[in-house]
This record gives C-alpha cells, structure tokens and sequence, in this order.
C-alpha cells in the first residue's frame, strides 16, 4: 500500500502505527512512501499520523499550509507497478507515425520468486483500443526491475497546443491469466526540440511561447489546490492569449498539469527557488543538500507522462548560480534531469549579478551558468539578447520573467529573433503575498523619484495583501496591462483606458511591475470639464479619439517604437471612442461609455451543471449594473450572499488589493463593479439556490444542479 501526500506545506513527517517512517521538507514535492510492512494484521485498527510545520519567513510569497493537495492511498497487490512507474516517451513523430519509448517499472514484495506478463492497452483520442504485450518477466523477492519496450504507431493523433489530443495507456502485470495490479496513466504523442538557428520546435513546427509566471494559489481559496479552481486558471491563461505558464517557483500540483494537458497549453516544469544560499532564513536551502535528489526525482517522475510539461527548470535567480560552487551544483541538478529524460530540454531562471557588487552587474558573468542549460532562461534582461547571441551564437534565450510595462519590447525581440523563443510576464494572475509589488503611488510633482515613495522592489505595507502585478485580477478580470499585451500580440486592433484623476500638486510613480492608475472606464466623479489623460494602444496606422461624436484628435503610430497615443481629453458623460485606422479605413472601434448609477445585481454561474462531488466547485462572477444593464465600473456594494441546498460557501470576494474582509464570510463589496462567490458540492446529487442581496437593490436567485 503506498501513501502519497500530495503536497504538504511544509515540513512534513509521517508516523505509521508509531513508526516514524518519512520526512519530505520540500512543500511543494508529493511524498510517496509504501507503507506496507507498517500495518497491523487484518481486522486490526492502524494509525496513520502526519504533522505537518510550517516556520515563519520560509518563503516570499504565500505558501498556505497543511496538506493543501490532499492525500491518497493507493492499494496493490505485493507484485506492482510503482506510482509514477510507468513512461511513455515519444522518440519520433513523423506525419501520422511515431515511436513511443515504453518504461515500466515492477517491483516483487512477496518472498518467493515472480513470472509475470506486461501488457499495455492503449486508447486513442478517437476511443479505439488496441492490446500490446511488453514482454515477461522472472523477479526475485524485494527486487525492482524494467521492461523497456518500443512502440510503433501509425495514424497517430499528435499532442499539440492547438489540439491537445491525449492517450490513455493502462499497464497490467499478468499471471496465469489473472491480472494482479494495474497502472493507468495518460500522454500525449509529441516532440520537442530547441536550437538557435530554428527556435522552439513542437512536433517539428515552429511556436514561440507567449508566457505567464504563476505561483500555486487559487485566490480566494488560498493555496487549496481544488481541481476546478486549477483547470479555471488553466482557462483563464489561455482564454487571455497565454499558450505557456511557468510554475514559478515550484512543481504545481498534478491537477494543474491535467488542466494544461487537456487545454493544451506549454509548461515550464519550476524546481526551487533556492538551492544552498539562503532567501528566507527557514527556506529550502536547510534541507537541500540531503534532500534535491530525492525531491527533483519525484518531481520528474511525477510530471513525465504530461505532454503540456517541456521545459524542467532547476531554479529560479539562484544566488551562488555564478559561482564555482553554484556552476558546479547547476551542472549536477541539469545531469541529473537529463538522466531522467533525454528529450526535454534544462533552463534555470538567470537574473543580472546583483548579488556581487564587486562585479559590478555585468551580466556576462552569468556566462558560465548558461553554459551548462539547453536554454538560457533570462529575468528582466531584454536589453542583453543581442549582445549574448553576438558572443554566444548557439544560445538559446527565454524570458523567463518581465515586467509587464515592456511587453512590446520584448515580443519585438522574440518575433525577429529565431534564438529568443519566449517571454513569460510577472506575473499572469495576481497571486497573495508579495504584497503590492505591483503598485503605483502618488508623490509630491517636485520629489525626487529614486528618494522618495516606495522602492522599486519594495512590498506594500498592510492592508495590501495581494502583489498586484498580474495581467488577470485576483478573480480572473482583465486588468489594463492585459488589453495593452492584447495589442502587442495582435489578438486587439485597439485597446482604450483613461487614467484616473491625478490629485493636485502630485504626480504618479510606476514600480517595476506596476502599471499606472489608468481603467477602461468612462465613469469618474469629477466636474464636467476636468483634463483626463487617455491611452489608446494599438498596431494600426493612426488612431483616432471622439468624445461624443466630435474628434479629440489622432495620431500616428509607429510600432516599431510604441503602440501608444495619449491624448488629454477634458471629461464629459457620455461616449469616449477609440478607431484604428489603416489606409484611412477603420479596421477596429472600442468604445467606454459613462452608466447610469448601479441599480441592481447580477450573477452569473460559469456553469449550471455541476458533478457532485466534495471536490468539485462552482465560480459564481457577480456584477453591479445600471438601469440598462451595464456593468458600473467604479461601483463598490456591499451584499450578502446566502446558499441553500447541496452546495456550501466555500470563498465570497473580490479582486480589491487592500479589502480587508474575509473571504470566509458571507459579506463582501464589489471591486471596480465585480465580485466572486465560489461554492462547494455538498457531495450530494440536487439543486443548490443562490440568493443575493443588497441595501437598496432588489434580491437575485439562481439555481444549479449537482449530478452524480
């Protein structure tokens, strides 16, 4: 019998009838352990105890606590197949035909000598079946052998992005006809490779990664790993124009990769954030050394059956990663991953030489770390591509992280560029932690920037408790850098946002990942005539500005410098529109209009048929509308929310960076017009009802089934 706790933040022991038999300190690496030889005799009662610690200052964002990816047993039989025991690696794929490299791994418990059959049934996207013997096997007792076994197919179904098609391959161990254990796991049929000259290859095409940097919570729900919260955030990504997230700085967990998989969308596979030197005093770093090969291998033991997983990174801005001692523990981290999976290629996220003065920030320093990865993964460091490709020709480059602000740099770079094959912003959704390094701050017209207001790299103090950098809001709503990152990847002609008044005597400081105070929003409590400042954003020729009918002006863009036209336009109820113009055509029109006063509430489920079961959720977005039924963009209304039925309230809230409620209550106020409530199955099959109500607004319902 094997336990696996899948994640558990985050220093973990297990104690099996009294038996101390397991210690996993990574939070973020599932612990398996057999327990086996640790049970008491049949009808007797066995205690499985698990104290999980988690000391203050260990990590710099939120981590949760707890076992927050829950725990599973797994019951077999004394002749099986380990959890993660079993691979299939795709070696070519050509047309409709591929090779698939099949690993099986078998251990014997029992005391006597084992002849067994491996077979492998496979199923096809399409559900066609088909029947493949692996060969035999004679084992000796408490030994774990292999049966390696190559698989040619024809008319196959490729994993890819734009169809993420996915295999189910069951593994059975025979005996005499009887099958005594079985292993279910599914993939993908897909290649990948890298190199200077032809970029990112999946399937032998050509795919430059549009990226997100994620951390592991869910929002509202912290870091509960809730498969429906894991596969809305997957969704969330792509829906945005996003085909790649980092799993910044961490392995996910397994639901997330199944979302990437059946969406199909990339995967940077995130070791650690540390290695020896420390960030945080109780961090990883204590436990490395005895630990990373334990932690790394069940890391990618785990994760090798996904086909969305195609980069491993071994870190993320390690500070000894230039060093002798950091080069030479890269090197063992990228040979160990490459012992483990030949067809992958190994990054480590790189950041300028900010740790040694003495060098005085030159990033040629670094050089020795790239040189032991199959791509150099680059952290805010746009500006140093073309000099690295000049003295390292065959390097393959990544952004790894940038700020949102310098999107369009970056992408230029990554369109003209075959040896630049990505870029992955910080962050794509707003994570908790890391409070308000994403801000923008008003200060006095006169003072200096650099000396005055927060740092660049400085958190927000309380009440901030989200970091405020995403693309995406807390609960998924789009937030301006993400319609600017529209434009710059050409899926919007023309983006329009307008920034709030400045106050008086003040002027705005931006930090690194913040964006400034502007909304897509024509709604603003001030006089009629008051100057506002307004961006339009787009790729288009000229762009023009009208304020109810009559021209504010246009301008012409040049993208190859900016995608950006301001305008001051002096405010006025009514219709602010923005028209891209090619060749003196409107080619796209986007339009903020003011609203009528919030006169009503309004839910709407993401879906209305829900499994019941105690792990599945329900996202219930709310708005605040007027008269006509548009969302009020400044509305802030406090209501209350009340669940009857098969579902309970599982987190009530909003996207409000500094909101001090709870997102355990009932009550909350909407942020910019929205909120979310997220309900829990019950478990039971039936209906759940949802009534919403506020102080002056008529009361809402809405009903949603849970089914077996």
């Amino acid at each position: 019998m094997e336990l696996i706790l899948h994640g558990a933040q985050q220093e973990c022991d297990v104690w099996v009838n009294g038996h101390h038999i397991a210690f996993q300190p990574h939070g973020y690496v599932p612990l398996k352990v057999d327990i086996a030889r640790h049970l008491g005799h049949s009808g007797q009662d066995n205690v499985i105890a698990v104290r999980v610690l988690n000391p203050e200052s260990n990590t710099r964002w939120y981590s949760g606590s707890g076992l927050y990816r829950g725990a599973s047993l797994r019951v077999h039989d004394d002749l099986y197949i380990p959890t993660w025991g079993a691979r299939v690696d795709t070696l070519w794929l050509k047309d409709k035909k591929a090779s698939l490299q099949l690993r099986v791994e078998v251990r014997n418990d029992h005391p006597v000598p084992q002849n067994l059959a491996v077979e492998l049934e496979l199923t096809s996207p399409d559900g066609g079946s088909s029947r493949h013997s692996l060969g035999s096997l004679r084992l000796a007792p408490g030994k774990t052998e292999h049966v390696n076994q190559e698989l040619q197919m024809n008319q196959v179904h490729p994993w890819f992005p734009d169809t993420p098609k996915l295999y189910v391959a069951k593994f059975r161990l025979v005996q005499n006809g009887r099958t005594v254990d079985q292993y279910q796991t599914s993939f993908g049929v897909r290649t990948v490779s890298v190199s200077a000259d032809k970029g990112l290859l999946i399937n032998g095409r050509s795919l430059k990664l549009k990226g997100a940097c994620l951390h592991h919570d869910n929002g509202l729900l912290g870091a509960c790993a809730f498969p429906d919260a894991e596969l809305r955030r997957v969704r969330l990504m792509k829906a945005n124009g996003f085909n790649a997230i980092r799993t910044s700085h961490n392995p996910p967990s397994t639901e997330f990769l199944d979302a990437c998989d059946q969406e199909g969308v990339l995967v940077i596979d995130e070791f650690a954030d540390t290695w020896q030197l420390p960030k945080k005093p109780n961090g990883y770093q204590r436990y490395f050394d005895s630990h990373w090969e334990n932690d790394l291998g069940a890391m990618v033991s785990r994760d090798f059956n996904h086909p969305s997983v195609i980069i491993w990174s071994i870190g993320n801005e390690i500070p000894e990663r230039f060093s002798k001692t950091g080069v030479e523990l890269g090197r063992k981290l990228a040979s160990f991953v490459r012992g483990q999976d030949l067809r992958r290629p190994v990054t480590n996220a790189i950041n300028s030489v900010w740790e040694n003065p003495e060098l005085n920030n030159r990033w040629e320093y670094n050089d020795p770390a790239f040189a032991i990865l199959d791509i150099g993964g680059c952290n805010y460091a746009w500006r140093e591509y073309e000099s690295d490709h000049a003295r390292c020709p065959q390097r393959v480059i990544l952004g790894t992280e940038s700020y949102p602000f310098e999107a369009l740099e970056n992408w230029r770079l990554i369109e003209t560029n075959p040896y630049v094959i990505g870029d992955f912003v910080w962050t794509g959704m707003d994570h908790l932690g890391e409070s308000g390094i994403g801000h923008s701050v008003y200060i006095d017209k006169d003072a200096d920037p650099t000396t005055t207001g927060p740092t660049d790299w400085e958190q927000m103090p309380w009440p901030w408790w989200i970091n405020w950098s995403g693309d995406l809001d807390l609960v998924g709503n789009k937030k301006p850098q993400s319609l600017y990152r529209d434009v710059v990847w050409r899926r919007s002609a023309v983006e329009l946002c307008v920034h709030e008044p400045i106050p008086a005597g003040m002027k705005e400081k931006v930090g690194p990942w913040g964006w400034p105070m502007e909304l897509p929003s024509w709604n603003w409590a001030i006089r009629k005539g008051q100057p506002l400042e307004v961006s339009v954003y787009s790729r288009a020729e000229r762009v023009r500005l009208e304020l109810n009918g009559r021209v504010i002006g246009e301008q012409a863009i040049d993208p190859s410098k900016s995608i950006t036209a301001r305008f001051t336009v002096s405010w006025e109820p009514g219709a602010l529109v923005a028209k891209a113009l090619d060749k003196g055509a409107i080619v796209a029109v986007r339009e903020l209009r003011t609203t009528g006063p919030a006169s009503s509430l309004r839910c709407t489920p993401e879906s209305t048929r829900v499994r019941a079961a105690r792990e599945s959720l329900l996202f219930i977005p709310i708005e605040v509308t007027d008269a006509k039924g548009a969302l009020v963009p400044d509305a802030a209304v406090e209501f209350t929310i009340a669940v009857e039925g098969e579902a309970t309230l599982q987190a009530l809230g909003s996207a409000n960076p500094t909101d001090l409620g709870s997102v355990m209550d009932s009550k909350a106020t909407s942020f910019r017009g929205r909120a979310l409530a997220i309900l829990r199955s019950t478990g039971k099959a039936g209906s759940a009802r949802i009534r919403l109500s506020a102080s002056g607004f008529q009361p809402i319902t809405a009903t949603v089934e849970f089914v077996p």
